[in-house]
């Protein structure tokens, strides 16, 4: 017997064998552990079924002052509801354990009650006896703590001591592992989204300078944002003393119309708090991470509005405002429901960017837009409304603005007008294109306009009315340095047709088309609006019945197509090749054409005027 090995041994060197058995099959599951709250399940269990603990709990370090749990188990739920988040306070065990790095052992309910008398009603609670408190720590880091209790007194051995550190620096090191994995995740998906949301920001700038009114513009604005970002989305705009819904958009058109309806049977309420109506007025946003019961019955007018709005499913919605330059413009509505996620910071900050960058656009394209109404209103009062009707002449007209990408909202220089004469039976007509664009060309169109029509009807001839309109022009350019190009021509109606007296200053030279052939006629002459005196050549011709006139800018044969300049060849083949051709059909093939050529894309403006003496 003296051989044989102490049955104490035995035990004790059993216990050791299952206690490194046991840290190794730990070991091992922390390594396929990819969060906390697994780390703290793992400790947890492994080593209270080891010790026979009746109660174990793991705790994660939030912040510097707060702990909370990531596992429990043996305890009943009404003793540890309050404790799922501690403050760490001085004099406390698990506080001690984490504040000091060194574990506390509390042997026996005597112990507890020494040691920590305020604490011991609950360290005892559920009729425990004894606990250990054990920080969670690698490299100075503090990262949590682990409790085990027992129902009985425990003397807590070498050996024990020593396995449950080992089992709480291998949960540390578990728990410091996982909480780098999961800094990395959020990280990476931190710079997802960010990339997310700098790819919608492009996609919905796109959109907002697309070629659309404002409301087409803002429907397709929304129709992303509930397509990407949330379940719903919705645009207001400031329109007077009034906030009109633009836009809606959510992936199932049967929700969005009954919204509509819903908001018709209970208009929305100006003076909610939060709405859309109010934050457009305020320009300050609001912010509802979560949507509660209480939120929506606060909203609802009457019970069965409560329960339509319910069925609704609004989960989390931001409503931003759409400003710019101090005014503001109306507000961006995004809203999650049956998706069930919730907006954060992070979003509302995304989506005052988004609606920043909308309102910029927004207010952009009604700059835009005013100008183009200016514009328009202004080249429609420097061209004849219509053409006059005069029995024994056909009249068609033409007029394009420049429309070529990168060009500006202006008023062209071209003109084209038809005025009656002194008397029956006479007529003048005039096309011109003065330099550039913008106002100060478009002054020097209104006085060319109403210089000739004023000439004329004192009974100048044409070339005398060029004569008395470079001198206008130069009293009036020596303040816009802007020259002009001009055709003009007078015509009596005859027995067979008209006789035309046709006057040219620097202008292209008109095309005569009779039985099928295209004829330039030639008046060379000097430019207006830069020399004292200028060389104006007259030439007359007979218009008979069935001739055509064609007069035009230099918007036609300088346009540039992929096969270089349309040019007067090509213009003079167009209007040969019409078949039956009439005024009218002449224009139209004219203007088609040379927009054909350019791919719709005008590098110049366009007038075009075509006479035409009838059969």
């Amino acid at each position: 017997m003296s051989d044989a090995v102490p049955p104490g041994l035995l035990v004790d060197d059993g216990a050791h064998v299952l206690r490194v058995a046991a840290l190794q099959r730990l070991a091992g599951e922390l390594l396929g552990a990819t969060t906390p709250a697994a780390i703290g399940e793992l400790v947890v269990t492994t080593a209270a079924d080891l010790l026979d603990a009746d109660a174990a709990m793991s705790y994660s370090r939030t912040d510097e002052q707060t702990l909370e749990v990531l596992h429990s188990t043996g305890w009943p739920d009404e003793v540890t509801r309050p404790y799922r988040r501690l403050e760490l306070h001085p004099g406390r065990p698990l506080s001690d354990a984490v504040l000091t790095g060194e574990p506390v052992w509390l042997e026996s309910a005597q112990q507890w009650r020494a040691r920590y008398p305020d604490m011991a009603p609950v360290g005892t609670a559920a009729q425990m006896q004894a606990s250990a408190c054990l920080p969670l720590t690698v490299d100075d880091r503090d990262l949590g703590a682990v409790v085990f209790s027992f129902s009985s007194p425990r003397t807590f051995s070498a050996d024990e001591r020593r396995f449950l550190l080992a089992v709480t620096a291998l949960c540390a090191q578990g728990l410091d592992r996982a909480r780098l994995l999961l800094a990395e995740r959020a990280a990476r998906a931190e710079a997802e989204r960010r990339l997310g949301h700098m790819t919608f920001l492009s996609r919905s700038s796109r959109l907002m300078e697309a070629p659309l009114s404002v409301e087409q513009r803002l429907q397709q604005l929304a129709d992303l944002a509930a397509s990407e970002i949330a379940d719903w989305c919705a645009v207001h705009l400031v329109r007077g003393n009034d906030v009109a819904q633009v836009a809606v958009a959510h992936r199932d058109p049967a929700k969005v119309a009954f919204v509509a309806q819903l908001e018709r049977r209970y208009p929305p309420d100006p003076k909610a708090s939060g709405g859309a109506i109010q934050v457009s007025r305020t320009g300050e946003s609001a912010f509802f991470p979560e949507i509660s019961d209480e939120l929506l019955a606060a909203a609802a007018v009457d019970e069965e509005h409560l329960a339509l709005i319910r069925s609704i499913g609004m989960r989390s919605a931001v409503v931003v405002p759409l400003s710019v330059r101090g005014r503001r413009l109306g507000a961006v509505t995004l809203v999650h429901a049956e998706s069930d996620r919730r907006f954060d910071a992070n979003d509302l900050a995304f989506a005052e960017q988004l609606a920043a960058t909308a309102a910029v656009a927004l207010d952009n394209a009604r700059l835009y837009e005013n100008q183009l109404r200016t514009a328009h209103t202004l080249q429609n009062a420097l061209l004849p409304a219509a053409l006059p009707e005069v029995a024994g002449l056909r009249l068609a007209a033409h007029y394009r603005t420049q429309t070529d990408e990168g060009s500006d909202v202006h008023v062209g220089g071209d003109l084209y007008d038809v005025i009656a004469g002194p008397a029956p039976g006479q007529w003048g007509f005039v096309v011109a294109d003065v330099c550039g664009k913008g106002a100060e060309a478009a002054a020097v169109t209104a006085l060319i306009r109403h210089t000739v029509r004023a000439e004329i009807g004192h009974g100048l001839g044409p070339t005398a009315v060029l004569q008395r309109l470079n001198r206008a022009m130069l009293r009036e350019t020596k303040r816009t340095s802007r020259f002009a190009t001009v055709a003009h021509g007078q015509l009596t109606l005859t027995a067979t047709g008209a006789t035309v007296r046709l006057a040219n200053a620097g202008h292209p030279p008109p095309l005569m088309l009779h039985d099928g052939q295209v004829t330039p006629v030639d008046a060379p002459g000097t430019l207006l609006g830069v020399y004292q005196d200028v060389e104006i050549s007259e030439v007359t011709l007979e218009l008979r019945r069935g001739d055509i006139l064609v007069l035009y800018t230099d918007g036609v044969t300088e346009a540039r197509g992929v096969d270089g300049f349309y040019g007067a060849q090509r213009l003079a083949q167009l209007v040969g090749s019409v078949e039956h051709p009439t005024a009218d059909e002449v224009a139209d093939r004219l203007l088609a054409d040379v927009e054909g050529f350019q791919r719709g894309l005008l590098r110049d403006d366009i007038a075009i005027l075509v006479v035409e003496a009838t059969p």
